[in-house]
């Protein structure tokens, strides 16, 4: 495992990197968040807007839309990836009992560009057999997704009040019935109380979304590590010592749960589920890699291009770095040193 070198962030001679984190406490992020894993070669910064950032954890869909109008470029790190079946939530009273029920309901969502949302559209439709186009959508939040005129029925709620949440704005939306179900990207704050008034479209969630796995062998990406294509072309090392920072810092995450003296305390048998996963989905479930993740991203172009985010059907080879893209699994850390 690389050690943090202060000499290698206060270095005169090292580039600056500016880093923007959307999650940086989650466990894949958190090693390089807090300053324990460096990205060779570079002095990190970190900052606290996107619009400063050099390199972020990009949302997948604004990534997608952003490829006609920005100069970006990603690596194949995705720290956050999340089954989407979970976050679906009806009204207990609306007389919704399997997928199909959705159609001719009422389905709040943040915004129809949501990753989150498109993971779970898509499902629906291609796993569950669920006529988008027979769902009323009521988004409380506006995008920038050309969609033609007619093709689905989509409505703009009253936006949150100011300081409220956008999941707990969508949480009032389902409790009062103005909502059949909601779609959102968090597990809304009646659910976490277990209000009897809402529940999961599926009660059996782990079950549900193993058997998707299964089935289709997608384990939905949220975010992907993207950097602004101007820094790329003064720094041509920064994508290969990006991708490197990363894999170390999601093997660290792993460590904690798995390692000898696992940190991770509070779920006694944590580690016997990582086996169960691993048994499930294969040891590379969670790879920073292509190869490894073919199916999930062609289903993200696919469902991005069928939900009118992107005008064509996007090659997986036009997001990524390609000496990034090429870097195996397996190739060793930084170790501070420029790549």
């Amino acid at each position: 495992m690389a050690v943090f070198s202060p000499s290698v962030r206060r270095s005169a001679l090292a580039e600056k990197l500016k880093l923007f984190f959307r999650e940086p406490a989650i466990d894949t992020n958190r090693p390089i968040a807090a300053g324990i894993v460096p990205i060779g070669g570079y002095e990190v910064e970190f900052v606290h807007r996107l619009s400063d950032a050099d390199v972020w954890d990009c949302a997948f869909a604004a990534r997608l839309q952003e490829m006609e109008r920005e100069s970006c470029v990603s690596v194949p790190a995705f720290p956050n990836r999340k089954f989407r079946l979970s976050y679906i939530f009806v009204n207990a009273g609306a007389g919704i009992h399997a997928p199909a029920d959705l159609q001719g309901k009422r389905v709040g969502i943040r915004f129809w560009a949501n990753t989150a949302g498109i993971w779970a559209r898509g499902a629906l439709q291609h796993h569950y057999n669920v006529d988008l186009n027979r769902i009323q959508w009521i988004t409380v939040q506006t995008d920038q997704t050309s969609i033609p005129a007619g093709a689905i029925d989509l409505q703009l709620a009253a936006a949150p009040e100011l300081g409220v949440s956008v999941s707990d704005h969508l949480d009032a939306l389902l409790l009062s019935g103005v909502v059949d179900a909601v779609i959102d990207a968090n597990v809304l704050p009646s659910i976490v109380r277990r209000d009897k008034r809402v529940r999961r479209l599926f009660p059996d969630y782990p079950r549900e979304e193993r058997a998707y796995f299964t089935s289709t062998g997608i384990f939905p990406i949220s975010h992907v590590v993207t950097l602004r294509g101007e820094f790329v072309k003064r720094c041509p090392s920064a994508p290969v010592a990006v991708l490197r920072a990363f894999r170390e810092a999601r093997d660290m995450a792993f460590e904690a749960i798995e390692g000898s003296d696992p940190e991770v305390l509070v779920i006694p048998w944590v580690g016997h589920a990582l086996e169960e996963q691993r048994a499930l989905m294969g040891d590379e479930y969670f790879s920073y890699d292509i190869d490894n993740n073919r199916v999930t991203l062609r289903a993200m172009m696919q469902f991005a291009h069928e939900q009118w985010l992107t005008p064509r059907l996007v090659d997986i080879a036009d997001l990524f770095d390609p000496s990034a893209a090429a870097l195996p699994e397996g190739d060793a850390y930084s170790d501070g040193a420029l790549p």
